[in-house]
């Protein structure tokens, strides 16, 4: 039969422990008998965080595929998540960068799309905020892509924003216009601007008065 304990020499008052029903000293915050924390107590002892990496005994099916694979667990779980870290590391480093500096005249949104291949196509659209262009004319709206390679190389690409209703490269003021540009391999940026291309300025017109072959006249007989 467990001891009642005596009273000290302070004369310390006991209550019944309200989990074992055991007289304990009123001014403890856990029993010391089935060391239960006491109501409106707070407790002094540290918990012990092992038990928190222990799969609970209310889970024997879980308990038990610990115990036979859990070293595998520990040894394969760091080498996953290595391997997983390595690859979001790479798809940053590889990701395409999209520069589009600032202009009155027009505004550029583009994002990026991973094809088939590892290829990535630049979906954008582009607003114009300045003049009219209507169809019909010498005049043209046009999206530059300059590539930057790994190697420091640059490479051009002009492309025509397309509205609708609309031809390509004409839109008034306050149209968008939507254009796609394929990225060759190993671009590692991608520069985008707007600009108005005047289509006349590498033709050569011909007057209609040229070109046209008369005839020899005929004699009269």
């Amino acid at each position: 039969m467990t001891e009642m304990p005596a009273l000290d020499p302070e004369h310390r008052s006991y209550i019944s422990c309200p989990h074992c029903t055991i007289q304990i000293p009123d001014d403890v915050p856990d029993c010391p008998y089935c060391r239960q924390l006491l109501p409106g107590k707070t407790s002094g002892t540290p918990k012990d965080l092992r038990g928190l990496l222990v799969p609970p005994e209310r889970f024997p099916r879980l308990g038990k595929y610990y115990r036979e694979h859990g070293k595998w667990v520990k040894v394969v779980g760091p080498a996953l998540l290595a391997v997983l870290l390595l690859w979001l590391a790479l798809g940053f480093l590889t990701r395409v960068k999209i520069v589009v500096p600032s202009d009155n005249a027009f505004l550029i949104e583009a994002e990026r799309e991973r094809k088939d291949g590892g290829t990535v196509l630049l979906r954008g659209k582009l607003v114009n905020r300045g003049e009219d262009i209507p169809d019909l004319s010498l005049r043209s709206i046009g999206v530059i892509a300059e590539f930057l390679y790994g190697d420091g190389r640059t490479e051009r690409k002009r492309v025509f924003p397309k509205n609708p209703f609309r031809g390509e490269g004409a839109l008034f003021r306050g149209e968008s216009g939507a254009f796609e540009i394929e990225v060759p391999k190993g671009v590692k940026s991608v520069t985008l601007r707007g600009e108005i291309v005047n289509l006349g300025e590498d033709r050569v017109f011909v007057p209609s008065t040229r070109g046209i072959r008369r005839l020899p006249a005929q004699g009269n007989r």
